[in-house]
């Protein structure tokens, strides 16, 4: 059986593809955090159950306390907006800037909050009744 050479073309090449799947790698290595988000959920009837409120709090950069705290004051702030009669979600919260991303599933917002280096996501699942 031939062995084949290795030419300097083909090492260039596997060292370029290296180097592209690197971030990537680093990027998923330091993936969300999962936090706790049970207690910003509520009822839409007294004793049913809780499937509205914030769902898959995620956070980097920071600790999940802060990620609860921005989140549950986001809820506050978007729960009393509807009350008085507007709409649309809060864009800054406690140092954070606010962005909506494309939704998964009806009635919900996909929020994601950054501040310097913290990034949070959460899902805001609303009813519409």
């Amino acid at each position: 059986m031939p062995r084949r050479r290795v030419t300097a073309s083909s090492l260039l090449v596997i060292a370029l593809s290296l180097v592209a799947l690197t971030p990537a790698v680093a990027a998923s290595s330091t993936g969300a955090r999962r936090c706790q988000s049970r207690d910003l959920r509520y009822a839409f009837n007294p004793g049913g159950r809780k499937t509205f409120g914030v769902f898959r709090l995620r956070s980097t950069g920071g600790r999940c306390a802060s990620a609860h705290k921005i989140a549950k004051d986001w809820m506050t702030r978007f729960e009393a907006n509807i009350r008085a009669g507007h709409l649309s979600p809060p864009r800054s919260i406690d140092g954070f800037s606010f962005a909506n991303l494309p939704v998964r599933a009806a009635q919900t917002y996909r929020e994601r909050g950054r501040r310097r280096m913290t990034t949070i996501w959460f899902d805001y699942a609303v009813p519409n009744g």
